[in-house]
Order: structure tokens, then C-alpha cells, then sequence
């Protein structure tokens, strides 16, 4: 499906009647994006087999959620006229809003309740994933926490009794509020970043909004 979405929107860009100069620079953008959002992927299944640090896990990051809305956002603003330094503010915004997201949608996939996650929660631990909060976790963990951590991550399903122990190790180690802590932290920036463009109020004020939605979204899952 994202093959032909990328097929689909080349040919959209090409008939979309926009200057020469412009059009170049949205199929560069999806070029590059579109790759990094590949390699991000092939990290995360590398992460499965290793442990990766905090700076590893940004370098998989900002290729992952971070190019998606860079790719929408930056769609947006180069047809329609935005000046350089508004491209340069908006593209650091959008990295930004996707750390956010990423450590947001990692928190869910292990705090959230199958009611409020729509599938069984811990997919990601079953599978051996390593999201921001559990790189914490790792970190700050002892050595039997950290022993205990390990015996569960990777094994291909996990139970609701492992579930709960890994959720008390996350929480008891001060992995979770330290990863909420950095979705905070990316947030303000982005909005930060946005309130410098020469957007429309209204504008400025859906984005901040959608950002917004994802901090506050952080308190339903503890």
C-alpha cells in the first residue's frame, strides 16, 4: 500500500500545474523522506536483536513518525509561497512534533488498556522492540530489574501477569515520566517553532492543537 501512495503522489505533484521550482523540491522532499521512513523501519528490527542507547534511538526516530510530518507539513508550505526561514522553522517543527508522537504511541502500546487500544497491549516488548521508555527502563534499571526486563522482552507473546511486571519496572524506575518528560520537552519546542512562522492564527492555532492532543493525551496512560 505504501508503494503505490508514493506512486500515486509523484504523479499528483507532477500534474499538480505548480511552478518547475517547486515541484522539484516536493519530489526531493518525498525522495528523501520516503527513504529515511524505510530505513527507520529497518532500524527498529535491527533495535530487536541489540540494545540501542538514547542517541541510536533518535537516529531511528527522526527517520520514522518525524518524516512523515515533515513530508506533510513541508508539502503544504512550499507551494504555497512560505519564505526560507518559515521552511527551515517548520521542518524543525515537525521532527519535533513526531518525537513527540513516537514516544506517545510507544507509551500506549504498553500502557493502554485493550478497551482503550482497540488490540492486546505489549506488542511491542512480545516482539523485542526497544521504544524510548524501555531504553530508560534499561538504563536505570538494577541488575535484577534489568535481568527481569530482558527475560521478557523478545519472547514472541507476553501474558497480562508479564505485562503488569513490566509496566511496575517501567513506572519504578522512572522510565515512563522521564519519557513523558522528553514528549513534553519536543513538544513546547514545536510550538515554540510555529508560533515563529508567519502562518495565519488560525493556522498556528490547529497545530497547536493536534500538539496539544498528544501531551495531554500522555496523563490517560500512567
Amino acid at each position: 500500500m505504501g508503494d503505490a501512495m508514493y506512486a500515486l503522489s509523484l504523479e499528483a505533484i507532477l500534474k499538480s500545474g505548480f511552478g518547475g521550482e517547486a515541484v522539484n523540491k516536493l519530489i526531493q522532499l518525498l525522495v528523501r523522506d520516503y527513504r529515511d521512513v524505510n530505513e527507520s523501519q529497518d532500524l527498529d528490527l535491527l533495535f530487536e536483536h541489540k540494545e540501542p542507547d538514547v542517541e541510536e534511538w533518535y537516529t531511528m526516530a527522526s527517520k520514522r513518525a518525524s518524516s512523515l510530518f515533515r513530508t506533510t507539513i513541508l508539502a503544504g508550505a512550499i507551494p504555497g509561497g512560505a519564505p526560507e526561514e518559515d521552511l527551515r522553522a517548520l521542518e524543525d517543527a515537525a521532527t519535533n512534533i513526531g518525537y513527540a508522537f513516537d514516544i506517545q504511541d510507544d507509551i500506549i502500546d504498553t500502557f493502554a488498556t485493550e478497551q482503550q487500544y482497540g488490540r492486546t497491549p505489549g506488542s511491542d516488548i512480545a516482539r523485542g522492540k526497544k521504544p524510548l521508555h524501555l531504553i530508560y527502563a534499561l538504563r536505570l534499571a538494577g541488575p535484577e530489574e534489568s535481568m527481569a526486563i530482558k527475560s521478557v522482552l523478545g519472547k514472541g507473546e507476553i501474558s497480562p501477569e508479564d505485562l503488569e511486571k513490566m509496566r511496575g519496572m517501567i513506572r519504578g524506575t522512572g522510565a515512563l515520566e522521564a519519557a513523558k518528560g522528553k514528549s513534553i520537552e519536543h513538544a513546547e519546542r514545536a510550538k515554540m517553532l510555529i508560533d515563529r512562522t508567519k502562518m495565519s492564527g488560525e493556522s498556528k492555532g490547529f497545530f497547536n492543537a493536534f500538539i496539544d492532543y498528544i501531551v495531554q493525551s500522555l496523563d490517560w496512560y500512567k
